[in-house]
């Protein structure tokens, strides 16, 4: 019965009144060359997020052509040992970028000794300054803005194209609705023409006072027999997902010393699944957190309840299972805003909320039965492909004949007959056949699929089961 109301408020929560509409907020397209040229630089220092196979076009092969024969520019070499020493990849190339003047001066927009509130802090501050005239001498060599203008009639379609779908977005007048509104500044969505499906919610906040831009950009992972991009309609809630994190990851900043408990604990239980979407801290983890949710609360806005269910349920999915009860919370704050006049007034029940789920979650993980051994080992890389057995050895008695292998056709390997549980229902053997040079990623449970029960009754909380064959 508790279960049944809790799901209940949840839903009701989820289907509070729709906001009304506002003035939108203007919103340009504008493929950035100074996000070109550091997704180039992290192209050339090996950064597989900016060498995607999906990423591959003739505008990739190009880039290549010109700019492969700097491969060993002092540039390149210093991201390299960046991202080795203090983790800076993915969204942190796009934040870099925007902070910079223009490509042929590359200078600092917002002075880095601050350091910059919105510049990803494994730059380092001022300590970029180094990287930075590296990269002017690479700019310089490389005559990247030369090429930027020869690309130009390409980047004007890739423009276009994007303007056309994003302009279908109904959510921008949301924003301001929900969180309060901003000073005015610019929104420009870019393309990311090297990012494959990494996308980043990047932006510039200013210290004079100067109203802040949000620059999202949007990875191209789809492309015409021209080469050109196509985007489809995932983009539309791509889009109010990049541009949630200006508005929500500043609270998370202001609120981190209470986030952090919670966040590191829950983080734990889930750590190789968020890690391998790009979380590796609690920290990332909870900015998606937010976003999530509040992605969920403007789908319900601005298209309605059934694309506020799809939206939550993708998020548990993604292993984010507490995203559908962070949303309808979220619900609470828009019903009450005489109560709750911003966000941050609401960031307190925000903090409690984790501390109660990772409370909870401590106390069921505490109960719940354990994987004890697997056999290939969990993250295994020389995995014999003649190998026909996988067996999970769990630390107590499983339900027999109950189990949920989980995942993609392409990423879990072929089972053949019906997995076996020993005597004493603790060892679960699948028989399967391996593919050599195959990468497999096995999921045993999921927040939709807990076929894994121990014979007194306790689910099995979602394990990620990777590993690799030889050739």
């Amino acid at each position: 019965m508790l279960l049944a109301l809790r799901v209940s408020l949840v839903l009701a929560l989820l289907c509070a009144p729709l906001v009304r509409a506002q003035e939108p907020r203007a919103l340009e397209t504008q493929v950035d060359p100074r996000v070109e040229l550091l997704s180039i630089v992290a192209r050339l220092a090996g950064f597989r997020e900016f060498d995607r196979e999906n990423s591959v076009s003739p505008y990739s092969r190009t880039v290549e052509a010109r700019f492969g024969p700097l491969r060993m520019h002092a540039a390149v070499s210093t991201l390299q040992k960046l991202r080795a020493e203090r983790g800076v990849s993915h969204d942190a190339i796009a934040s870099f970028a925007v902070h910079l003047d223009s490509v042929e001066s590359l200078k600092e927009r917002v002075d880095f000794a601050l350091p910059p509130e919105r510049l990803d802090p494994r730059w380092g501050g001022a300590a970029a300054r180094a990287f930075l005239a590296e990269l002017r001498d690479f700019a310089t060599r490389s005559k990247a803005a030369e090429f930027f203008v020869e690309q130009r009639p390409f980047y004007a379609e890739v423009e276009r194209r994007l303007a056309a779908r994003l302009e279908q977005s109904v959510a921008l007048p949301w924003f301001d609705k929900f969180f309060g509104a901003k000073t005015r500044g610019r929104c420009v969505a870019i393309p990311g023409l090297l990012c494959g499906g990494g996308n980043f919610g990047v932006g510039v906040r200013f210290a004079d006072g100067t109203p802040e831009e949000l620059t999202p950009v949007f990875g191209c992972w789809t492309f015409d027999d021209k080469g050109v991009p196509v985007f489809g309609e995932e983009y539309l809630p791509l889009f109010v997902h990049e541009i949630c994190h200006s508005y929500t990851n500043p609270f998370v900043d202001r609120f981190e010393k209470e986030l952090a408990p919670a966040g590191k604990s829950i983080h734990a239980t889930c750590a190789a699944q968020m890690t391998a979407q790009s979380y590796g801290t609690w920290k990332t983890m909870v900015y998606e957190s937010l976003v999530r949710a509040s992605v969920v609360r403007c789908r319900y806005a601005t298209e309605g309840e059934a694309a506020a269910r799809s939206q939550a349920e993708e998020e548990v999915n993604k292993g984010f299972r507490w995203v559908p009860e962070l949303a309808a919370l979220f619900g609470e704050y828009e019903k009450d805003r005489a109560k709750y006049a911003t966000f941050e007034a609401f960031m307190p029940r925000v903090v409690a909320f984790f501390d109660t789920y990772a409370k909870a979650l401590t106390e069921r993980l505490a109960k719940a039965p354990k994987v004890v051994a697997l056999s290939p080992e969990n993250g295994a890389t020389n995995v014999d492909p003649a190998l026909t057995t996988i067996v999970i050895t769990f630390d107590r008695a499983m339900k027999d004949k109950s189990w949920s292998v989980v995942g993609s056709k392409a990423d879990v390997p072929a089972i053949s007959g019906t997995p076996r549980y020993d005597g004493a229902c603790k060892q679960l053997t699948l028989t399967v056949k391996l593919e050599p040079g195959r990468s497999y990623r096995i999921g045993l449970n999921s927040a939709r699929n807990q076929g894994f029960v121990s014979a007194d009754g306790c689910v099995l909380e979602p394990v990620l089961y990777t590993f690799t064959t030889r050739q």
